[in-house]
């Protein structure tokens, strides 16, 4: 391997069978290609990752993922593919087979949901970068938040009633201290924040994009990601 060992990151896209809100999701059809190419299209354009593997119990998913220039050197095992699995066991799971398959050391893993098809190369670029320089335990992509739990996010207490999720006493909304949404656009884990399954560790950068993302969960995503496509082609 020609990279120092410091700058060694793993691209994993998780893409398990089973999925409740579209069935075979990762492989529905969108403009003639499976959901999960445009993922590994985009994963394989960055050069800093050192291999982009797919993890997945689906032998089918595996034969696509290869197709299209994934690499799918394990199977996952049934028992992490369940419903009520955590990502960070994938990714710890993913980490320790690749090290021993590769013969190397991962300093750091790069997450590409699937789900989440919709990337700005250049915002990419960027958390890369940044995870690079500063070493942090996570670089996670955010976006501005259009709810405030110190303003207009309510939930509802012991006695029935709706309360303002966090105290405060802002008469604007714009005058809370500002709030963002976690985005599936893209997640940068270092080796010790996945052995750890440490999902938002304490040393955890949010970088905030300004490009438009879609997570998909319902059929009308997949119709709406079908359609933004068409009209930015």
């Amino acid at each position: 391997m020609k990279r120092e060992e410091s700058s060694i990151l793993l691209g994993i896209i998780p893409a398990r069978s089973g999925s409740k809100g579209i069935k075979n999701k990762n492989l529905r059809t969108v403009l003639n290609k499976p959901l999960i190419y445009y993922t590994i299209k985009d994963a394989l354009s960055y050069k800093e990752i050192y291999k982009i593997i797919v993890s997945t119990d689906s032998i089918e998913i595996a034969e696509v993922a290869k197709k299209y220039g994934a690499e799918v050197p394990f199977m996952r095992p049934k028992k992490l593919a369940k419903d009520n699995t955590s990502m960070m066991e994938v990714l710890k799971h993913a980490l320790m087979e690749c090290e021993q398959i590769y013969s190397s050391k991962i300093q750091g893993i790069v997450l590409f949901d699937p789900t989440s098809p919709l990337r700005e190369k250049d915002e990419i670029k960027k958390m890369i970068n940044i995870f690079l320089k500063r070493k942090p335990d996570l670089v996670v992509a955010v976006s501005k938040s259009r709810k405030n739990p110190y303003f207009n996010m309510v939930k509802t207490n012991k006695n029935g009633y709706a309360e303002l999720v966090l105290k405060g006493n802002f008469v604007r909304r714009q005058d809370a201290p500002p709030i963002f949404d976690l985005t599936n656009n893209c997640w940068i884990f270092s080796r010790r924040a996945v052995l750890r399954c440490s999902r938002i560790p304490q040393k955890t950068i949010a970088y905030e994009i300004d490009s438009f993302y879609i997570d998909i969960d319902r059929e009308d995503d997949l119709k709406f990601l079908e359609w933004f496509l068409k009209l930015n082609r």
